[in-house]
């Protein structure tokens, strides 16, 4: 599955990384053709703080990294999980939650990351809901790190995104401490149209 771990975490593992929140998620989708891409997402926490939730994890509970590459740095500890294939049969979320990749005729696909209650959902997933001190303490805790969505393969030809210089890839951060609280304004979606 290619979904935010962050609204997945559950019990002592919430608490642990609340107190030391140092998590960065990047979600890119590379188009490798009018029918095919690859979905790369990649979960990077602390050191300190992946020891930490590795030892609340009950067992039998999904852990940080059940279905990807673990990468381990003396820095940083890094989840990465890759998918490739036809568009129709990549599991890049759950429940329809992750991007949606369509080809849209003349050589072009479109890539989306529905936005909409994103924002609510990160809220609820880390167990702040409506309490306003919480979600308060977590922001602060999340502070200097965020979601990336990125899309490449080709010339981007339409997006909301922001563009790299060289025209072949955009993407869109969101501020975790920003989503947290509610302080930004997200569009429905994040998309962009590539160019194969």
């Amino acid at each position: 599955m290619f979904h935010l771990p962050v609204a997945k975490l559950t019990g002592a593992a919430v608490l642990t990384l609340s107190l030391a929140a140092c998590m960065d998620i990047s979600m890119e989708v590379e188009i490798l053709s009018e029918t095919e891409a690859k979905g790369t997402m990649t979960t990077t926490m602390a050191a300190d703080v992946y020891e930490m939730v590795a030892a609340q994890q009950v067992e039998g509970e999904e852990g940080f990294c059940d279905e990807g590459e673990l990468i381990e740095t003396p820095e940083s500890v890094s989840c990465v999980v890759t998918q490739s294939g036809p568009f129709g049969e990549l599991e890049l979320g759950e429940d329809g939650e992750g991007p949606m990749i369509e080809a849209i005729g003349g050589g072009q696909v479109r890539v989306s990351f529905p936005l909409g209650d994103l924002s609510e959902e990160i809220g609820q997933g880390m167990g702040a809901g409506e309490d306003p001190e919480m979600l308060a303490m977590m922001a602060a805790m999340f502070e200097g790190n965020s979601i990336t969505m990125a899309v490449s393969g080709g010339r981007i030809v339409d997006t909301n995104m922001d563009v790299a210089a060289d025209g072949l890839s955009a993407s869109f951060v969101i501020p975790f401490a920003a989503l947290l609280t509610g302080d930004v304004e997200l569009p429905e979606e994040a998309y962009a149209i590539v160019q194969k």
